[in-house]
């Protein structure tokens, strides 16, 4: 008897007519709802934006409540549209510490690396000669190189740095 019921209020609401109540500029000041009236105690909005709709809320009594990006809407029993922005603020980007972990001489014995621990799989080496830093070197997953006036630089996904000038072969990896 419930089913059925819920059939013949669905079957009525259908055929209700649908009237044009107002449309009420929302409070991301982009947004419309277009309110419909359905019934003696239904209505409906349609939520647009730039010529195409998004959203619908539909009412029988009871408020009905939507949200999208930030944009809250709110469709009460009377017809009235209310709407308000939220001011969430965004989550933070994880903080990733470089973390030194070797500070190894290069090949032509003069020329520097800085090696850091980012996370599991993911380092970087800051290059210097005489103090000035030449180059920074990533590697995410996989091996990252480099040159400089023949002083070649190769950091490993592991962390580990090999380095040859061009008069030495290069290293057997």
């Amino acid at each position: 008897m419930r089913a059925l019921r819920t059939v013949m209020s669905v079957a009525h609401h259908a055929k209700a007519k649908r009237v044009h109540v107002q449309t009420v500029k929302l409070a991301d000041e982009v947004s419309r709802a277009k309110v419909y009236r359905t019934g003696e105690t239904h209505y409906e909005a349609e939520i647009w934006a730039k010529g195409s709709k998004y959203g619908a809320l539909h009412v029988n009594g009871r408020a009905a409540y939507a949200q999208n990006d930030g944009l809250h809407v709110t469709l009460h029993p009377d017809g009235k549209v209310t709407s308000w922005v939220g001011r969430e603020k965004p989550k933070p980007k994880p903080v990733v510490k470089r973390v030194l972990v070797a500070t190894p001489t290069l090949a032509d014995g003069v020329t520097t690396a800085k090696v850091f621990r980012l996370t599991a799989g993911r380092y970087e080496a800051d290059v210097y000669a005489d103090g000035v830093r030449l180059d920074t070197l990533v590697a995410n997953g996989r091996a990252a190189y480099g040159q400089n006036n023949g002083l070649h630089v190769a950091l490993q996904p592991d962390g580990q740095v090999t380095s040859w000038v061009d008069d030495d072969p290069a290293p057997a990896s």
